[in-house]
This record gives structure tokens, C-alpha cells and sequence, in this order.
């Protein structure tokens, strides 16, 4: 019986670590449930040959390192996903079934390019495969019919008939799929006549957009000094381009690449001032971008002056971005969190050139080549980017944490310790009472003295200040007290009564002691005030009103109420809150375990 339980253990233990090989590898589980069948089934012939099979005193060795190993793996699932929605793209997130792992993202050498939707397409219920290879190719030679007369030709010529009518067909297939009721699929003439008066013009650029990947310009425009947009036409602009690169122009401008040695181009656009622009305050444009992840360099020229970008971009996105860059010294203000990207002056423009004539302005798009490191980096550390750039006061919030973390730890020892010491080692009357009183305020539920301490510290003057997130601290808690006091209680008096002959006083005996001999349990009591402080929502909720004087609790609230929407940013921001205390945890785990295990030794 004890072979049969053994087994059972090792295959909960080896299912589970087949299903995190299963998502390092494939990133999902199967959908099939055959394919889970037939692997657990699999699974419990495994375990059971091996239980029976193997020495008991190495089954059980195996069974208890493989219990503790799953268990931690396990627990440590959620913030694993936590850390791993960081690094996806939002089609990534909202997906079914879901994509454990994020996608590496692709090595883009040349642009535009197709992507093939992902996986097989299953053959609806009802009917058989050769049926469904028959009406499928039926469908496909629709589908093709009708897209191949609304898909812009030069984007389709630029992508790759092939590539593009493959992928074209499949996506289609696949929304059909979708919008079509399953009773529909037992009569075929009707699906075939549905097929044709399903794809509109409309729903044929949707789905081709959704497969193209390439660089796009439009939409360029120059902003003056009193804040007024001035559009660009496309037509009066002088193109040239230089590097690996072809510039097609039309209603928008398509850029076309393939890198070989050269591991750069450059896109440079001359054309005038627009009339009524007496000073160029920025310039406003939009790039559909490729998600290559290369490296985007932007230089901005006029009246003998070159200004550059002074916050990295990447070519991330697949849609369509808005890029408004402004010059800095006319428009100090910082308004990343709004798109708003600022220009920094780089060096003199030299002479001969056409932004050196007045009323001529050059706007020239650098684009740096990544490695495939360098763009799994900037994919993975995008969502922190953008967060970071979504709130100007996450510098403030991280010194507001850090400030009251190391004030809350430093008077929660200072008076912790010597009201413990004071209760541990001392002979006073009424000290067993007291020490009961002391105790007996943890009985007080917080809600019932927060109004009256709010009013207090209001009275004081300390509202919307940290004073009332700090100060209490000096005061003592009454666990840490206990706790503090029975680690104390261990330490042997013949040290003390040695140390009275000696000469030395009780604050001496305090402070060369028992604080040195208490390190464990004083470890245990920062590492919990740390993790009270640096996660304390409460308090700053009440006490606090400005968001410059907001701690990182705080401020992850707020902006979660601005950008409830984008999951992967409050994730990046929740790891950025979590990182801490669970760095501090592992670098003092010893003490805090020696120090909670030692104080319950009776004294």
C-alpha cells in the first residue's frame, strides 16, 4: 500500500513538472484532451513501474526531495506569470488558451515581411476530414478572389504574393470560422455562398493588416512656437535615402529594407517651412512600425541647428505610432507621460546643406540594426519603459518608500528593543502588570482607535506630511516588544552579573551586550517592519493628499486607476513594488528564520 501511495506521489510530482516543460517549450498546454489523456495515462504507468520497482529507501528519498521541489514550483507559479505578463505583447495577454511564456520575438533582417497566424485550423464539428480539405480549398480560392482586389498592391508586391496570399487566406478562414454558427456547417452551397459575401473590402485590409509587418511614414506635421500644427504635404518633400533601403511614395510613404553588411539606413526628408512657422517649436509624424525592435534615431534640423532624441525608441509596435517630439529649451516641460518626447540639441548643423537655407527644415529617421539579444532586451524591458514614462513621480514615490522604510526600521529597534530590555532584564515594580497592559493593546482592532489618531495627528498639523507614517515607529509595537523580550530571556544572566562587576552600567550592558547577542531577532523584527512600511496602503491612503509625498503603495494605486487597461504596465509596476521585499526576504532569510525560532525558548 505504501508502494501504491508512493506512486501516486511521483506522478502528481513528475505531471506537474511536465506541464512547466510543456510551457517552456510550447508556451501553452495542448487543447487536445486526447493528448492529455493519452500523457497522463503515460505518466501513471511510469510511477507505479518505478514504485514497485525501485528501493524503498530511494523511493522515498526521491518522493520527499520531489514533494518539497513541486511545492516550491508551485508557490512560486503566480509570481512567475507576474513577471512573465511583463514581458509579453498585450495579443499575448488577452488570449485563449493562454500563453504561459512570452514569444521571443522575431529576427527581423528585412522589412516588410508576412506572419503567419499561428497553429492548425481544426475542421468544424460534423464534418469529416476529407470534407473539410474539399470546402477548405474552396473557401481559400474565395477568399483570395475577393482580398487580392482590396489589398494595396504595392504593400502586397513588397511583402510577397505568396507569403502574403497564404497567410491572407488563413487568417480569413479563421474569422469566418469564428462568425459562422455551428448548425450553419451541414450545408456546404450555403457556406460557399457565405464565403463570397463575407469578405467585404473592409474586413480584407483588416486581415491583411494584421499579417503585414512594415515601416509606414504619414501624417507629418510642424508645430510653431505658439503651440499650432502645420501640416506637411508629403508631395513637397525631398526624399533620399541612404543605407540598405528603398523609399516608395504614394498617399504614404512605404520604406522597404534588407540588411546585409550594412547595419544601418537613413531616411532624410528637406522640405520648407510652412508659412506662418516663424519659430519650430517640434514636429509631430506618424510611422506604422515593423516590431523589428531595430533602433530608431531621430534628428531634427533647422536654421543651423541639429537637435536629436533624447529618449530611446525602438520599432515595437505593429500598429501605427504617433511620434511628437518637441525642442527642449522651448518647451522645458516634461510630458512623456502624455508622448510628448523631447528634443536635445546636438552641435551645429555645418554649411552647404539644405537646412542651412533659411526657411528649410530636415527631419532625418536613423534606423540601428538590433541583434536578437538586444531585441528579446527591449521587447522584455518595454512594459517597464513605458510605465516609467506613464508617471513623472515614480522617482518620487521610490524616495518616499526608501525614506520611511529606513525611519520606521530605526526607531522600531531603537524603542522596541529597549522597552524589551527594559520588561526582560530589569526589576521594577508593577513591570508584569505594565507588560500585561502592553499586551493587551493587541487586542485593539485598527479600526477602532484610526479615527481618533487621525484627529490627533490632524490637530498637530501633520496631515498630508510623513510625519504620521513614521513617528508612531518611536513608540514601540507591543509584538515586537514580546518577541524582542522572550529572545532576551534567553540569554544567560551570568553575563550581565559579570559584566555589573566589571564596572559597567545597565545602558552599558544594553549596548555591548544584549544587542550584539540578539542580531537574529533583530534581523526578524526589520525584516518585518520593512515589509509592513514598504507595503502600507492604508496609512498613506488617510494621512497623505499630494502625489509628490505618495510612497510606492500609494502611487501603484493611482496608477492603476489611470491605466486599468494596460495589464502589462501594472504588472511591470507591481514587480517593481514586489522586487524589493522579496530580494530582502532571500538575503535574510537565516536571520529571520534563526530569530522567530529562537524567541519561543523560555527563558
Amino acid at each position: 500500500m505504501k508502494r501504491i501511495w508512493a506512486g501516486l506521489a511521483l506522478w502528481l510530482e513528475a505531471a506537474l513538472l511536465a506541464v512547466l516543460l510543456t510551457i517552456l517549450i510550447h508556451r501553452r498546454l495542448p487543447s487536445n484532451p486526447a493528448v492529455l489523456i493519452w500523457a497522463g495515462g503515460l505518466l501513471v504507468f511510469l510511477s507505479l513501474t518505478i514504485a514497485m520497482a525501485a528501493p524503498w529507501s530511494w523511493l522515498r528519498r526521491i518522493t520527499l526531495h520531489g514533494a518539497l521541489i513541486s511545492g516550491s514550483l508551485l508557490f512560486l507559479l503566480p509570481f512567475l506569470w507576474l513577471v512573465g505578463t511583463t514581458f509579453k505583447y498585450n495579443s499575448e495577454i488577452f488570449v485563449f488558451p493562454p500563453h504561459w511564456m512570452p514569444a521571443f520575438p522575431r529576427a527581423v533582417h528585412r522589412s516588410p515581411y508576412i506572419v503567419m497566424p499561428p497553429g492548425a485550423i481544426p475542421a468544424p464539428a460534423g464534418l469529416a476530414p476529407g470534407q473539410w480539405r474539399t470546402l477548405q480549398a474552396q473557401m481559400r480560392r474565395i477568399f483570395w478572389h475577393r482580398a487580392a482586389q482590396a489589398v494595396p498592391p504595392r504593400k502586397l508586391a513588397l511583402a510577397g504574393r505568396a507569403a502574403a496570399r497564404q497567410a491572407l487566406e488563413k487568417q480569413l478562414l479563421r474569422q469566418f470560422i469564428a462568425a459562422t454558427p455551428p448548425a450553419a456547417w451541414s450545408h456546404q452551397s450555403d457556406l460557399l455562398a457565405a464565403a463570397k459575401h463575407y469578405v467585404t473590402a473592409a474586413i480584407a485590409r483588416q486581415a491583411f493588416q494584421r499579417i503585414f509587418r512594415g515601416l509606414v511614414f504619414s501624417d507629418l506635421a510642424i508645430q510653431s512656437i505658439n503651440r499650432q500644427d502645420y501640416p506637411v504635404p508629403l508631395s513637397i518633400i525631398h526624399w533620399h535615402v541612404r543605407g540598405p533601403a528603398q523609399l516608395f511614395r504614394g498617399w504614404h510613404v512605404s520604406i522597404a529594407y534588407h540588411f546585409n553588411r550594412r547595419q544601418r539606413f537613413s531616411i532624410r526628408a528637406d522640405f520648407p517651412r510652412p508659412k506662418g512657422v516663424k519659430t519650430v517649436l517640434g514636429v509631430d509624424f506618424s510611422l506604422q512600425e515593423d516590431r523589428s525592435w531595430h533602433h530608431l534615431n531621430i534628428t531634427l534640423e533647422e536654421n543651423g541647428q541639429r537637435y536629436v532624441n533624447r529618449n530611446a525608441f525602438y520599432l515595437g509596435a505593429k500598429d501605427t505610432r504617433a511620434y511628437s517630439l518637441k525642442i527642449r529649451r522651448r518647451s522645458p516641460s516634461d510630458q512623456s507621460s502624455l508622448g510628448i518626447w523631447p528634443l536635445v540639441r546636438r552641435g551645429s548643423a555645418g554649411a552647404g546643406h539644405a537646412y542651412d537655407r533659411p526657411g528649410w527644415i530636415r527631419l532625418e529617421l536613423t534606423v540601428v540594426r538590433s541583434s536578437p539579444l538586444a531585441a528579446a532586451f527591449y521587447k522584455y524591458t518595454q512594459t517597464y519603459r513605458d510605465a516609467w514614462f506613464a508617471d513623472t513621480h515614480w522617482l518620487d514615490y521610490l524616495r518616499n518608500s526608501v525614506l520611511l522604510v529606513v525611519l520606521n526600521i530605526l526607531m522600531t529597534l531603537i524603542s522596541c528593543s529597549m522597552a524589551a530590555y527594559a520588561f526582560a532584564r530589569l526589576r521594577w515594580p508593577g513591570r508584569d502588570t505594565l507588560f500585561a497592559i502592553v499586551l493587551g493593546t493587541m487586542m485593539l482592532p485598527g479600526a477602532v482607535t484610526m479615527i481618533p489618531v487621525f484627529l490627533i495627528f490632524k490637530h498637530l498639523g501633520w496631515y498630508n506630511t510623513l510625519l504620521p507614517l513614521w513617528v508612531p515607529a518611536a513608540f514601540g509595537n507591543a509584538f515586537f516588544i514580546f518577541l524582542l523580550r522572550q529572545f532576551m530571556k534567553s540569554i544567560p544572566r551570568e553575563l550581565e552579573e559579570a559584566a555589573l562587576i566589571d564596572g559597567c552600567g545597565w545602558i552599558g550592558i544594553y549596548w555591548r551586550i544584549i544587542l550584539p547577542l540578539m542580531k537574529p531577532a533583530l534581523a526578524a523584527v526589520a525584516i518585518f517592519t520593512f515589509q509592513g512600511s514598504w507595503n502600507d496602503f492604508m496609512g498613506p491612503l488617510i494621512y497623505l493628499n499630494s502625489k509628490r509625498l505618495y510612497p510606492l503603495s500609494m502611487g501603484l494605486f493611482t496608477f492603476q486607476n489611470e491605466h486599468a487597461s494596460q495589464f502589462g504596465m501594472l504588472m511591470a509596476a507591481s514587480t517593481i513594488l514586489i522586487l524589493p521585499v522579496v530580494a530582502i526576504f532571500f538575503v535574510a532569510q537565516r536571520y529571520f528564520i534563526q530569530g522567530v525560532t529562537l524567541t519561543g525558548i523560555k527563558g
